[in-house]
């Protein structure tokens, strides 16, 4: 049942939800909107798990990366969006806005952390 959640089940629950954004009824204020709303999304969550990281002793670079390494966001969002949506809490509209999250943190994610990894010596990396 494990590998038939994630090869099956999962992939046609986000095709499903993803074929009920709209991308036709974008405005350039709507544009604006969703712009900023990855960005805000993103830093929050570097600045976030980034702090919390420098707290517990991490140094800047290391909290940046897990920072980074936390910024992407799928399911949890989709799932709350889309509840919000079947209620009436959310317009049909923003929620292109979080499908657009979903989709730049996805991609921005491993691109930023390959960067960030990039002199890194590969003993560094990999636990003993």
């Amino acid at each position: 049942m494990d590998i038939n959640s994630y090869m099956i089940f999962g992939p046609v629950f986000f095709a499903s939800i993803g074929l009920k954004t709209q991308i036709s009824g974008i405005t350039p204020e709507l544009w604006v909107f969703c712009i900023l709303f990855v960005a805000v999304a993103l830093l929050t969550k570097i600045i976030g798990c980034g702090l919390m990281a420098k707290v517990f002793g991490h140094t800047w670079k290391e909290s940046l990366k897990v920072g980074v390494g936390m910024m992407t966001r799928g399911e949890v969002a989709l799932i709350v969006s889309q509840k919000g949506l079947e209620v009436g809490l959310m317009d049909a509209r923003y929620f292109t806005a979080v499908i657009l999250l979903i989709f730049v943190s996805s991609i921005a994610t491993p691109i930023l952390l390959k960067l960030l990894y990039r002199n890194e010596p590969e003993e560094a990396i990999l636990p003993d």
